[in-house]
């Protein structure tokens, strides 16, 4: 019973949530797992480590994949930059076990999440 409640919920969750708030999601997703990354070279765990590096790569792999070049224009083609440097410098932070790498990325990520977070609220108040 519990759980299809629970998928009920989430499949209405995906139904309703803008485009917009789903790509601030994995923005949040990505930080959150870099936020743990970090706590596991801490604890010298460097197997969890590159776990939770791979996930963030992952998201920012699918929000690089998702992008649109005839439709984005410049956008998208900025944001591939971004996202392929954010790649490269979580690669690097794994390889060097660099906790400040990946500080420099999760501000990346927190700035532009803020951005789609903010456009996502001016679509909202123009609907």
């Amino acid at each position: 019973m519990y759980s299809n409640a629970a998928r009920a919920y989430f499949q209405t969750k995906v139904k309703t949530t803008t485009k917009e708030d789903l790509v601030v999601q994995l923005y949040e997703a990505a930080i959150k797992f870099l936020e743990q990354a970090k706590e596991r070279i801490r604890e010298k765990d460097y197997i969890a480590k590159g776990e939770r590096i791979d996930r963030a790569l992952m998201i920012i792999g699918e929000l690089n994949s998702s992008l649109n070049a005839e439709k984005g224009g410049e956008v998208a083609k900025n944001l591939h930059a971004f996202y392929a440097s954010c790649q490269a410098r979580l690669l690097m932070a794994s390889l060097k076990l660099d906790i400040e790498k990946i500080d420099e990325v999760i501000n990346m990520l927190r700035q532009v999440s803020s951005a789609f977070a903010e456009v996502s609220r001016n679509q909202k108040h123009l609907q």
